[in-house]
């Protein structure tokens, strides 16, 4: 068999630690006298979708490949470690079943070449799928409240600011502040656009640290407009500016994910500090 381990953060779940799943799985396999051909593991990568588990991918494409290593199970801690996007599952199941490979879920204790194996594992995909949406849903209501709070409501500060992991409210970060009212400044009183304030910026020095995932130090035109369209810098904090999309390819192999901006969105008064005033 090959074995796969996966844990979505670097917060590792007691229980569901890399560590704690291959012990698991080490047991399982002795107890049922499976040889464990090789271990595939994603550690930080979630269960919503295929998309960025190298190795997971890698395990399938080599079973779809012909099965060199004559392997008969892929075993898992919990189904959810598998996938928790229901099509997915049942995708990837009936790819390796192609190949005479089964699926087995140690906790649960759910085989695939079973009786009613494929049943239950339908079942049990499509309430990993609902809880990892109630997750979602949960998260997004949590994030949302603290907008309304004035708070920062997820992910890294937004340019110009810095967060304090106390109090949660953002602290301007006076030497990127700078550079935030420049850019305010030359695109009003200028009129430079944001193409010529990016170009303002290049051509005197000015660089940002790349934080994130960020892979340029200049300000692009996009940058420059992101900035300028932030209610962050004048006081208030947005909630609900853009949703997240997901789009079926042709073949439907396979589901891409794009950024749709909102035309609607909330907006609350923040805790933290302005950089600029409302009226500029």
């Amino acid at each position: 068999c090959y074995t796969y381990i996966r844990v979505s953060t670097e917060k590792q779940i007691e229980g569901f630690s890399l560590e704690s799943q291959r012990d698991r799985l080490k047991k399982e396999a002795a107890a049922r006298n499976f040889h464990i051909v090789h271990e595939y593991r994603d550690e930080g990568k979630s269960g919503k979708t295929i998309a960025g588990r190298k190795d997971f991918q890698e395990m399938i494409s080599r079973i779809k490949g012909g099965n060199p290593d004559k392997v008969e199970y892929i075993l898992v801690f919990k189904l959810s470690r598998f996938g928790r996007n229901a099509r997915d599952v049942l995708n990837s199941l009936k790819a390796i079943q192609k190949q005479g490979v089964q699926l087995r879920t140690a906790e649960e204790g759910i085989d695939s070449g079973g009786p009613y194996g494929n049943l239950m594992l339908t079942i049990m995909s499509a309430v990993a799928e609902v809880e990892r949406e109630n997750i979602s849903a949960q998260t997004m209501a949590g994030r949302h409240e603290k907008a309304r709070e004035g708070l920062w409501n997820g992910g890294q500060a937004p340019f110009g600011y810095k967060i304090n992991s106390e109090t949660g409210i953002l602290e301007i970060n006076e030497e990127e502040a700078e550079i935030v009212r420049i850019i305010f400044e030359q695109f009003v009183y200028h009129e430079l656009g944001v193409n010529g304030v990016a170009r303002y910026l290049e051509n005197n020095g000015y660089r940002k640290e790349i934080r994130g995932n960020g892979k340029y130090a200049l300000f692009s035109a996009h940058t420059v407009k992101t900035i300028i369209d932030n209610p962050v810098y004048y006081g208030m904090i947005a909630y609900g500016r853009r949703r997240i999309e997901h789009v079926e390819s042709e073949d439907g192999e396979e589901v891409y994910t794009r950024r749709i901006n909102n035309e609607e969105y909330g907006v609350y008064e923040g805790k933290h500090k302005p950089i600029i005033d409302a009226d500029l």
